[in-house]
């Protein structure tokens, strides 16, 4: 067996380089041109010209909704103005805090303070005071990323009630008092 190339394989190897094929290729064109119309693959000059369109092209639809046809919902100019100049009332954080914080006393009213101090001072009392505080640190970070973190960005509204456990929580830690247990 000869490892020696014929002029045909020679002719070939340069098709496919020039076609882009092989480890030899130029690389790709870059993504600049991808508006330039791109050639048939495999077909000379002369046969693409040859080949009557038989095609003919497809009628156009009575009843098809042009793109700017259907009115598309919007806020008022006004009020995107309005609410471009009115400054805010409260800081970033102030208005956190506060969210934070009516969330906290929800739970409060809810009776979930109470839950999440009971099993603090329980956890506090059998096993001590790092134990309980591990519970409350632990239970505040598995609130956190299994339920909170997934519903920071639904309607505000629902963002808040879903942030009841976690704020209650983490009260439920802050006013836990180990030395007034006992």
């Amino acid at each position: 067996m000869s490892h020696e190339q014929g002029a045909d394989e020679l002719q070939i190897k340069e098709i496919l380089k020039a076609r882009g094929v092989g480890p030899d290729a130029p690389p790709p064109p870059l993504a600049e041109d991808w508006w330039a119309p791109k050639p048939e693959p495999f077909l000379d000059e002369d046969e693409a010209e040859d080949e009557p369109d038989d095609e003919p092209p497809a009628p156009a639809r009575r009843f098809e909704a042009q793109p700017g046809y259907w009115p598309r919902p919007h806020m008022p100019a006004a009020v995107d103005r309005l609410r471009d100049r009115a400054p805010a009332a409260l800081s970033d954080r102030t208005r956190a805090g506060l969210y934070n914080a009516s969330a906290a006393g929800a739970g409060w009213g809810l009776g979930l303070y109470d839950q999440f101090a009971w099993a603090l001072r329980d956890c506090g009392q059998s096993q001590g005071t790092g134990a309980g505080i591990a519970l409350g640190v632990i239970a505040t970070l598995l609130i956190a990323n299994f339920w909170d973190r997934r519903t920071r960005h639904w309607w505000p509204g629902i963002a808040w009630a879903a942030r009841i456990p976690l704020a209650t929580a983490l009260l439920a830690l802050a006013l836990w008092a180990p030395a007034a247990a006992h």
